[in-house]
Protein backbone atom coordinates (compact mmCIF):
# COMPACT_ATOMS: atom_id res chain seq x y z
CA UNK A 1 0.00 0.00 0.00
CA UNK A 2 1.48 3.59 -0.74
CA UNK A 3 2.53 5.80 1.72
CA UNK A 4 0.34 9.14 1.87
CA UNK A 5 2.04 11.82 0.43
CA UNK A 6 2.21 14.90 2.21
CA UNK A 7 3.06 18.53 0.88
CA UNK A 8 5.20 19.55 4.17
CA UNK A 9 6.69 23.29 4.30
CA UNK A 10 9.77 23.42 6.27
CA UNK A 11 8.55 25.87 10.00
CA UNK A 12 10.71 28.77 10.10
CA UNK A 13 13.26 28.18 7.58
CA UNK A 14 15.61 24.87 6.54
CA UNK A 15 18.03 25.94 9.44
CA UNK A 16 20.58 24.07 10.52
CA UNK A 17 19.05 23.11 13.23
CA UNK A 18 16.04 21.38 11.36
CA UNK A 19 18.22 19.16 10.12
CA UNK A 20 18.34 16.44 11.80
CA UNK A 21 14.32 15.95 11.80
CA UNK A 22 14.58 16.55 8.10
CA UNK A 23 16.64 13.78 8.40
CA UNK A 24 14.02 11.27 9.54
CA UNK A 25 10.97 12.60 8.00
CA UNK A 26 13.01 11.40 4.92
CA UNK A 27 13.26 7.86 6.43
CA UNK A 28 10.10 7.54 7.37
CA UNK A 29 7.81 4.38 6.43
CA UNK A 30 4.52 5.94 7.33
CA UNK A 31 4.61 8.98 5.05
CA UNK A 32 6.29 10.07 1.89
CA UNK A 33 7.19 13.63 2.68
CA UNK A 34 7.51 16.37 -0.07
CA UNK A 35 9.23 18.75 1.57
CA UNK A 36 9.10 22.40 1.01
CA UNK A 37 10.93 25.58 3.00
CA UNK A 38 12.86 28.53 3.04
CA UNK A 39 16.84 28.04 2.62
CA UNK A 40 17.76 31.57 4.70
CA UNK A 41 15.40 34.03 6.84
CA UNK A 42 15.89 36.41 4.75
CA UNK A 43 13.60 39.09 6.41
CA UNK A 44 16.03 38.83 9.20
CA UNK A 45 19.50 41.60 8.58
CA UNK A 46 22.78 40.09 7.43
CA UNK A 47 24.02 39.85 11.05
CA UNK A 48 21.28 37.94 12.36
CA UNK A 49 20.63 35.49 9.62
CA UNK A 50 20.30 32.30 10.60
CA UNK A 51 23.41 29.28 9.30
CA UNK A 52 21.09 27.05 6.83
CA UNK A 53 21.17 23.02 6.60
CA UNK A 54 23.64 20.92 4.79
CA UNK A 55 23.43 20.63 1.12
CA UNK A 56 22.69 17.28 1.00
CA UNK A 57 19.42 18.03 2.62
CA UNK A 58 18.76 21.36 0.75
CA UNK A 59 18.81 19.61 -2.93
CA UNK A 60 15.98 17.56 -1.08
CA UNK A 61 13.73 20.58 -0.40
CA UNK A 62 11.87 22.60 -2.68
CA UNK A 63 12.84 26.36 -2.33
CA UNK A 64 9.76 28.33 -1.44
CA UNK A 65 9.91 31.77 -2.89
CA UNK A 66 7.93 34.65 -1.61
CA UNK A 67 7.00 37.96 -2.14
CA UNK A 68 7.07 40.86 1.00
CA UNK A 69 5.69 43.99 1.44
CA UNK A 70 5.95 45.19 4.83
CA UNK A 71 5.19 42.25 7.21
CA UNK A 72 2.02 41.06 5.12
CA UNK A 73 4.12 38.27 2.51
CA UNK A 74 2.44 35.90 -0.69
CA UNK A 75 4.24 32.25 -0.40
CA UNK A 76 4.76 31.47 -4.01
CA UNK A 77 2.85 28.12 -5.57
CA UNK A 78 1.14 26.63 -2.70
CA UNK A 79 -2.26 27.90 -3.90
CA UNK A 80 -1.70 25.47 -6.88
CA UNK A 81 -0.50 23.02 -5.50
CA UNK A 82 -3.59 22.81 -3.09
CA UNK A 83 -6.23 23.54 -6.15
CA UNK A 84 -4.37 20.32 -8.21
CA UNK A 85 -4.59 18.04 -5.07
CA UNK A 86 -1.54 15.80 -5.78
CA UNK A 87 -1.26 15.32 -1.97
CA UNK A 88 -3.20 13.82 0.60
CA UNK A 89 -2.33 16.20 2.97
CA UNK A 90 -0.71 20.05 3.02
CA UNK A 91 1.25 21.41 6.36
CA UNK A 92 1.96 25.18 5.27
CA UNK A 93 3.34 27.34 7.92
CA UNK A 94 0.72 29.17 10.42
CA UNK A 95 1.83 32.60 10.00
CA UNK A 96 -1.16 35.05 10.16
CA UNK A 97 0.11 37.66 7.85
CA UNK A 98 1.02 35.30 5.24
CA UNK A 99 -1.73 36.26 2.96
CA UNK A 100 -1.49 33.10 0.65
CA UNK A 101 -2.12 31.17 4.00
CA UNK A 102 -5.81 32.35 4.11
CA UNK A 103 -6.39 32.05 0.62
CA UNK A 104 -5.06 27.94 0.81
CA UNK A 105 -7.49 27.95 3.66
CA UNK A 106 -10.26 29.11 1.46
CA UNK A 107 -9.10 26.76 -1.69
CA UNK A 108 -8.43 23.92 0.36
CA UNK A 109 -11.84 23.91 1.96
CA UNK A 110 -13.75 24.30 -1.76
CA UNK A 111 -11.56 21.62 -2.88
CA UNK A 112 -11.89 19.30 0.06
CA UNK A 113 -8.26 18.86 0.69
CA UNK A 114 -6.51 18.22 4.09
CA UNK A 115 -5.05 21.40 5.40
CA UNK A 116 -2.46 21.64 8.33
CA UNK A 117 -1.16 24.47 9.84
CA UNK A 118 2.24 24.41 11.84
CA UNK A 119 3.40 27.22 13.85
CA UNK A 120 3.37 28.57 17.67
CA UNK A 121 -0.46 28.71 17.86
CA UNK A 122 -1.31 30.38 20.74
CA UNK A 123 2.04 31.62 22.97
CA UNK A 124 0.58 33.80 25.65
CA UNK A 125 -3.49 34.39 26.34
CA UNK A 126 -5.21 37.14 23.35
CA UNK A 127 -8.41 38.61 23.51
CA UNK A 128 -10.60 41.26 21.31
CA UNK A 129 -9.86 41.64 18.03
CA UNK A 130 -6.47 39.66 18.33
CA UNK A 131 -8.51 36.63 19.30
CA UNK A 132 -10.89 36.25 16.86
CA UNK A 133 -8.44 37.06 13.91
CA UNK A 134 -6.60 33.76 14.98
CA UNK A 135 -9.74 31.71 15.36
CA UNK A 136 -10.72 33.01 11.93
CA UNK A 137 -7.54 32.27 10.25
CA UNK A 138 -7.31 28.44 11.67
CA UNK A 139 -11.21 28.24 10.73
CA UNK A 140 -10.83 26.20 7.82
CA UNK A 141 -7.92 24.33 8.75
CA UNK A 142 -7.96 20.48 9.61
CA UNK A 143 -5.33 20.62 11.99
CA UNK A 144 -2.59 22.61 14.20
CA UNK A 145 0.90 21.12 14.76
CA UNK A 146 2.07 23.78 17.65
CA UNK A 147 5.53 22.89 19.46
CA UNK A 148 4.02 23.28 23.57
CA UNK A 149 1.32 22.42 25.59
CA UNK A 150 0.25 25.83 26.63
CA UNK A 151 -0.43 26.59 22.97
CA UNK A 152 -2.45 23.30 23.00
CA UNK A 153 -4.29 24.77 26.55
CA UNK A 154 -5.42 28.17 25.45
CA UNK A 155 -6.56 26.57 21.92
CA UNK A 156 -8.91 24.70 23.54
CA UNK A 157 -10.32 27.16 26.28
CA UNK A 158 -11.37 29.24 22.96
CA UNK A 159 -13.09 26.80 21.77
CA UNK A 160 -10.89 24.95 19.50
CA UNK A 161 -11.53 21.44 19.55
CA UNK A 162 -8.65 19.68 21.35
CA UNK A 163 -7.70 16.74 18.78
CA UNK A 164 -7.55 19.29 16.35
CA UNK A 165 -4.39 21.01 18.25
CA UNK A 166 -1.36 18.22 17.68
CA UNK A 167 1.37 19.20 19.96
CA UNK A 168 4.48 18.25 18.48
CA UNK A 169 7.78 19.85 20.59
CA UNK A 170 10.40 20.59 18.81
CA UNK A 171 14.16 19.32 18.09
CA UNK A 172 17.98 20.73 17.45
CA UNK A 173 19.85 17.14 17.74
CA UNK A 174 19.13 13.56 17.32
CA UNK A 175 18.97 11.33 20.60
CA UNK A 176 22.12 9.78 19.96
CA UNK A 177 24.14 13.54 20.43
CA UNK A 178 22.31 14.48 23.71
CA UNK A 179 24.47 13.38 27.17
CA UNK A 180 25.90 15.31 29.65
CA UNK A 181 29.01 17.19 27.86
CA UNK A 182 30.83 18.07 30.95
CA UNK A 183 30.10 14.34 32.27
CA UNK A 184 31.60 13.12 29.02
CA UNK A 185 34.80 15.62 29.18
CA UNK A 186 35.37 14.40 32.26
CA UNK A 187 36.02 11.24 31.72
CA UNK A 188 38.09 11.80 28.69
CA UNK A 189 40.50 13.70 31.21
CA UNK A 190 39.94 10.51 33.53
CA UNK A 191 38.84 12.77 36.20
CA UNK A 192 35.73 14.46 37.87
CA UNK A 193 34.06 17.37 37.12
CA UNK A 194 35.54 20.55 39.10
CA UNK A 195 33.59 20.28 41.85
CA UNK A 196 36.21 22.34 44.16
CA UNK A 197 34.94 25.74 44.43
CA UNK A 198 36.88 27.46 41.98
CA UNK A 199 35.11 29.68 39.91
CA UNK A 200 32.14 28.14 37.91
CA UNK A 201 31.25 29.24 34.33
CA UNK A 202 28.24 29.94 33.05
CA UNK A 203 27.07 30.38 29.16
CA UNK A 204 24.88 32.36 27.15
CA UNK A 205 23.65 31.04 23.39
CA UNK A 206 21.45 32.84 21.07
CA UNK A 207 21.46 35.24 18.76
CA UNK A 208 22.90 38.87 19.97
CA UNK A 209 19.48 40.98 19.23
CA UNK A 210 17.65 43.33 21.21
CA UNK A 211 14.71 41.20 21.84
CA UNK A 212 17.55 38.93 24.05
CA UNK A 213 17.98 41.94 25.92
CA UNK A 214 21.51 40.73 27.18
CA UNK A 215 22.19 43.73 28.93
CA UNK A 216 20.55 41.99 31.94
CA UNK A 217 23.06 39.64 32.29
CA UNK A 218 26.26 41.98 32.25
CA UNK A 219 24.61 44.28 34.74
CA UNK A 220 23.84 41.68 37.89
CA UNK A 221 27.21 39.75 37.05
CA UNK A 222 28.86 43.57 37.48
CA UNK A 223 27.02 43.49 40.78
CA UNK A 224 28.48 40.67 42.08
CA UNK A 225 31.78 40.40 44.33
CA UNK A 226 35.25 40.01 42.00
CA UNK A 227 36.70 36.29 43.40
CA UNK A 228 32.75 35.19 42.92
CA UNK A 229 32.05 35.90 40.03
CA UNK A 230 31.47 32.91 37.30
CA UNK A 231 33.27 33.00 33.99
CA UNK A 232 30.92 34.10 30.78
CA UNK A 233 30.76 31.91 27.39
CA UNK A 234 29.05 34.04 25.26
CA UNK A 235 27.86 31.80 22.31
CA UNK A 236 25.90 33.83 19.10
CA UNK A 237 26.21 36.55 16.69
CA UNK A 238 23.88 39.60 15.95
CA UNK A 239 23.83 43.37 15.46
CA UNK A 240 24.21 44.05 19.14
CA UNK A 241 27.49 42.06 19.43
CA UNK A 242 29.75 45.44 19.30
CA UNK A 243 27.72 47.43 21.90
CA UNK A 244 27.52 44.07 24.26
CA UNK A 245 30.71 43.74 24.21
CA UNK A 246 30.76 47.34 25.44
CA UNK A 247 28.51 46.96 28.18
CA UNK A 248 29.75 44.21 29.72
CA UNK A 249 33.57 46.03 29.56
CA UNK A 250 31.42 48.84 31.04
CA UNK A 251 30.27 46.58 34.42
CA UNK A 252 34.11 45.40 34.59
CA UNK A 253 32.31 41.94 33.40
CA UNK A 254 35.43 39.91 31.69
CA UNK A 255 33.14 37.61 28.82
CA UNK A 256 34.28 35.70 26.38
CA UNK A 257 32.39 36.59 22.74
CA UNK A 258 32.84 33.50 20.95
CA UNK A 259 30.50 33.93 18.09
CA UNK A 260 28.44 32.00 16.31
CA UNK A 261 29.22 28.40 16.79
CA UNK A 262 27.64 25.43 14.54
CA UNK A 263 30.31 22.58 14.49
CA UNK A 264 28.55 20.14 17.13
CA UNK A 265 32.05 19.11 18.62
CA UNK A 266 32.32 22.52 19.56
CA UNK A 267 29.62 23.51 21.13
CA UNK A 268 30.32 19.97 23.19
CA UNK A 269 32.97 21.27 24.71
CA UNK A 270 31.85 24.80 25.03
CA UNK A 271 29.27 23.25 27.27
CA UNK A 272 31.64 20.49 28.82
CA UNK A 273 32.85 23.90 30.39
CA UNK A 274 29.31 25.41 31.76
CA UNK A 275 28.06 24.46 34.84
CA UNK A 276 24.66 26.65 33.91
CA UNK A 277 23.44 28.40 31.15
CA UNK A 278 21.23 31.31 31.45
CA UNK A 279 18.48 32.78 28.71
CA UNK A 280 18.15 36.33 29.48
CA UNK A 281 15.14 37.80 27.42
CA UNK A 282 13.18 35.42 24.89
CA UNK A 283 14.26 31.98 25.38
CA UNK A 284 13.52 29.37 22.74
CA UNK A 285 15.80 26.80 20.81
CA UNK A 286 18.95 27.90 23.31
CA UNK A 287 16.60 26.18 26.44
CA UNK A 288 16.80 22.61 24.80
CA UNK A 289 20.65 22.90 23.47
CA UNK A 290 21.73 23.17 26.53
CA UNK A 291 19.03 20.68 27.88
CA UNK A 292 20.04 18.67 25.54
CA UNK A 293 24.08 18.62 26.79
CA UNK A 294 22.45 18.31 30.87
CA UNK A 295 23.34 21.50 31.11
CA UNK A 296 20.37 23.44 33.45
CA UNK A 297 18.68 26.64 32.28
CA UNK A 298 18.27 29.49 34.36
CA UNK A 299 15.42 31.64 32.52
CA UNK A 300 13.59 34.95 32.73
CA UNK A 301 10.12 34.22 33.99
CA UNK A 302 6.87 35.22 32.50
CA UNK A 303 8.76 36.64 29.19
CA UNK A 304 6.45 37.18 26.71
CA UNK A 305 8.92 37.16 23.61
CA UNK A 306 9.50 33.21 25.02
CA UNK A 307 8.75 30.59 22.94
CA UNK A 308 7.32 27.32 23.89
CA UNK A 309 10.10 25.34 24.18
CA UNK A 310 10.43 27.42 28.08
CA UNK A 311 7.95 25.21 28.82
CA UNK A 312 10.90 22.81 29.43
CA UNK A 313 11.91 24.86 32.48
CA UNK A 314 10.47 23.48 35.29
CA UNK A 315 11.41 25.86 38.48
CA UNK A 316 13.10 23.25 41.03
CA UNK A 317 13.29 20.25 38.73
CA UNK A 318 15.02 21.04 35.27
CA UNK A 319 16.24 24.35 35.82
CA UNK A 320 15.25 27.78 37.75
CA UNK A 321 13.98 31.06 36.90
CA UNK A 322 14.42 35.25 37.83
CA UNK A 323 12.13 37.39 37.94
CA UNK A 324 11.48 39.43 34.44
CA UNK A 325 13.86 42.56 33.59
CA UNK A 326 15.26 42.03 37.38
CA UNK A 327 19.04 42.13 37.46
CA UNK A 328 18.91 41.70 41.75
CA UNK A 329 16.55 38.81 41.02
CA UNK A 330 19.19 37.18 38.23
CA UNK A 331 22.09 38.05 40.46
CA UNK A 332 20.62 36.21 43.91
CA UNK A 333 19.58 33.21 41.84
CA UNK A 334 22.51 32.48 40.08
CA UNK A 335 24.66 32.71 42.97
CA UNK A 336 22.40 30.17 44.85
CA UNK A 337 22.92 27.69 41.99
CA UNK A 338 26.60 28.36 41.91
CA UNK A 339 27.27 27.73 45.06
CA UNK A 340 24.93 24.66 44.97
CA UNK A 341 26.98 22.00 42.87
CA UNK A 342 24.17 18.52 44.17
CA UNK A 343 21.84 21.25 42.84
CA UNK A 344 23.04 21.86 39.22
CA UNK A 345 23.68 18.15 39.16
CA UNK A 346 20.53 17.21 39.79
CA UNK A 347 18.96 19.94 37.79
CA UNK A 348 20.97 18.40 34.68
CA UNK A 349 20.36 15.00 35.04
CA UNK A 350 16.60 15.87 34.96
CA UNK A 351 16.84 18.64 32.38
CA UNK A 352 18.76 15.78 30.08
CA UNK A 353 15.85 13.05 30.65
CA UNK A 354 13.34 15.79 29.68
CA UNK A 355 15.20 16.23 26.25
CA UNK A 356 15.08 12.80 25.53
CA UNK A 357 11.82 12.06 26.16
CA UNK A 358 10.07 14.91 24.18
CA UNK A 359 12.71 16.79 22.37
CA UNK A 360 15.09 14.50 19.82
CA UNK A 361 14.64 14.49 15.97
CA UNK A 362 13.19 11.42 16.89
CA UNK A 363 10.90 12.34 19.14
CA UNK A 364 9.93 15.57 17.07
CA UNK A 365 9.27 13.07 13.97
CA UNK A 366 7.43 10.35 15.55
CA UNK A 367 4.98 13.24 16.89
CA UNK A 368 4.73 14.64 13.53
CA UNK A 369 3.94 11.42 12.21
CA UNK A 370 1.59 10.60 14.87
CA UNK A 371 -0.32 13.51 14.64
CA UNK A 372 -0.83 13.11 11.27
CA UNK A 373 -2.04 10.13 11.84
CA UNK A 374 -4.99 11.39 13.74
CA UNK A 375 -5.83 14.78 11.31
CA UNK A 376 -5.82 12.26 8.75
CA UNK A 377 -8.13 9.52 10.85
CA UNK A 378 -5.12 6.77 10.54
CA UNK A 379 -4.40 6.20 13.58
CA UNK A 380 -6.78 2.54 13.77
CA UNK A 381 -3.97 1.46 10.88
CA UNK A 382 -1.44 1.68 13.62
Amino acid sequence: MARPRVYFVVQPTVAHYREPLLRRLLESTRYDFDLVGRFKNSEASAADTIHSAAEEVLAKVRPLRFSALGKFWWERGQVSEIWRGDHDAYVIAGRIPTVSAWVASGVAALRGRTLIMWGHGWKRPEDGLKRQVRLAFYRFTDGLLVYGDRAKELGTSYGVPAEKIQVIYNSIYPEALTGSARESAAAQLNRAPDDDGSARTIIYSSRLTTRHRLDLLAEALGGMDAGTRPRVLIVGEGAERARLEQVFAEHGVDAQFLGAVYDYAQLRRLYARADLAVSVGGAGLNVTQAMSFGVPVLAEAGNPDSSPEIEAVVEGVTGRYFQTGDAGSLRKVLTELLTSPEQLKQLGEASLAVVRDRYTAEKHAEAIEDALDVLLGRAQRN
